[in-house]
């Protein structure tokens, strides 16, 4: 009997101890479940891509050098099509809703008071966008890959309103990412310039950043010491390193401001936006492996993002 006992006993610390791990250690995963997405995202599509790139056949020819110089209107020889979405629907006209793009010597995009925001759905999943997410694209400048003699590299002059609010930047993206109804066609990869408004942070950084983000998560973000108010002049230069992986590079008024490793995108196109994202960065606390990010709208009124002349072309080593 005695036996007996001894064992049930042990039995049951056993089972209760096995009770507190398990509690534990889904009590680990709901605390970081977004982390755990996000890490399982950025391994999952680095894999896809570095498989693209690998069935990608070596020889390749870059198109010729474009550019646009805003005269007057968009260059159709540089743009192949503009996006403006807003109250959950998307146009191809050059205003709509509560924002418009202007053309004079430069890019202007403008963003107004969206008087419907507060009844607006702000549901994320929403297609092709929430009805609160005002944000107008231009989409161009397509074609191009870094090889081992030769780098791509996209040129261009911005500056950003006061007072400003959301995000709006320069990017370049994988061929085909975006559609002209204002979906997207594939995971959502980037890397590039973008400025945020001071309400906004993305991994902790305000102001201006470069960053690279694989299916819509960041992967590394570096703050840029530039005043994004004033005019400068901006490089994205991509970089060969082998057929699965590039570098890219941010300089602003030729001076490198940072470089990350990416994987290879295969021929990228060029995106211009401006949005009334916002984007807050939670701290991380004690028990979480990374800190979190939550996503929402901004309904700031006046705002204006400027592109000067950009340029995209092919360069020596």
């Amino acid at each position: 009997m005695r036996k007996t006992s001894q064992t049930i006993d042990r039995k049951n610390r056993i089972m209760k101890i096995t009770i507190l791990l398990l509690v534990l250690l889904f009590s680990f995963l709901g605390s970081n479940y977004r982390q755990l997405y996000s890490a399982w995202t950025i391994r999952s599509e680095t894999k896809r891509l570095e498989s693209l790139a690998v069935k990608t056949a070596k020889e390749f020819q870059n198109p010729s050098l474009v550019e646009d110089h805003f005269d007057e209107s968009l260059s159709p020889v540089f743009w192949e099509f503009s996006v403006i979405n807003g109250a959950g629907k998307a146009s191809n006209e050059s205003a709509w809703h509560a924002a418009e793009m202007t053309v004079d010597h430069g890019l202007t995009i403008h963003h107004f008071t969206d008087p419907d925001f507060e009844h607006e759905n702000a549901d994320l999943m929403q297609v092709p966008a929430a009805d609160q997410y005002n944000n107008v694209t231009l989409i161009g400048g397509s074609g191009f890959r870094p090889s081992p003699t030769r780098d791509i590299v996209l040129k261009f002059t911005s500056k950003a309103g006061e007072p400003f609010y959301g995000s709006a930047g320069v990017i370049v993206q994988p061929v085909g990412t975006l559609q002209q109804d204002g979906e997207f066609a594939q995971p959502f990869d980037m890397f590039g310039f973008a400025v945020l408004g001071k309400e906004s942070a993305l991994d902790g950084i305000r102001g201006s950043l470069c960053y690279l983000a694989l299916n819509w998560v960041p992967v590394q973000v570096d703050a840029v010491d530039v005043d994004a108010q004033s005019r400068h002049t901006y490089e994205i230069r991509l970089h060969w390193i082998s057929r699965k992986r590039w570098s890219g590079t941010v300089k602003v008024d030729g001076m490198v401001q940072c470089e990350i490793p990416l994987p290879a995108f295969g021929p990228v196109e060029v995106q211009v936006w401006s949005d009334n994202y916002l984007l807050i960065s939670q701290p991380r606390r004690w028990w979480e492996i990374a800190p979190a990010m939550d996503l929402g709208f901004q309904n700031g009124g006046e705002k204006e993002f400027q592109l000067g002349t950009i340029r995209i072309s092919e360069e020596s080593r």
